[in-house]
Parts: C-alpha cells; structure tokens; sequence
C-alpha cells in the first residue's frame, strides 16, 4: 500500500511537470495535436499529461526535452512541495504572447527595446501599491 502522503506529492509532481510541458509547448508556439503527434500519442493523452491527470512516464522525458528545446532536468525546476498554490510563468493569454512575439520577429533592436520599456512601463502602472 502506498502512503498517502506520497501520492500527494507524486500528484503534485506530474501537475508540476504537466504545467510545465504546456508552458514550454505554447512557448514554441506548438499546438496539442502537434506535440502529441511528435510524441506518437493521442492529443487526449497530451491533453492528461498537461493537466498532470496522467503522469508521463520518466521514459519519455528525455524525448519530450529534445521536442521543447530543454533539459529533462527543466521539468523539476521550481518544484517545491512547499511552494503553495501554481502559478504560471506565462500569462493567463498565451496565444496573446505567442501573436505578440511573433510580431517582434521584424522589429530593429531599437524597436524591441523600445517595445519592452513601454510593456515595463505599462505593467508599472498597472502594479498595486
């Protein structure tokens, strides 16, 4: 019998890395049915992975760092069971920032520099205190 604690931590865990694969996949601006097709799995069961439903196996993380562009060490960064409630490094409206820097692709560096002092700027304004 498994303790329960463990399968709390081991539930947090693939929530965590799930989180994790999603973040990074919208940052490479691919789809699901994209990343499960490299993967060879259905877009349901990429689906679970992300939403940390099902766990992905530790086999297929090396394959899934080569797919997003890291180490499989990157999955576990910032996982402390101590750390509370999620919450994501990419803002609540990716396909917003994916449009955004794809956007950028053509801008001069003056015009990204430029462009990063008004968003700095603007999130300034926006910030409580």
């Amino acid at each position: 019998m498994v303790h329960l604690d463990g399968e709390r931590i081991a539930a947090a865990a693939d929530r965590h890395v799930g989180r994790r694969v999603r973040e990074r996949r919208l940052q490479r601006g691919l789809s699901l049915a994209e990343l499960a097709g490299a993967l060879g799995i259905s877009t349901q069961q990429a689906r679970k992975y992300e939403a940390g439903v099902n766990g992905i196996p530790a086999s297929r993380l090396p394959e899934l760092a080569v797919l997003l562009g890291v180490t499989t060490a990157w999955f576990f960064e910032e996982l402390d069971e101590a750390a509370g409630a999620y919450r994501p490094l990419l803002p609540t409206r990716p396909r917003m920032l994916l449009d955004l820097v794809r956007a950028t692709d053509d801008l001069p560096d003056s015009g990204l520099t430029a462009l990063c002092e008004a968003a700095r700027a603007l999130a300034a304004t926006a910030a409580p205190g």
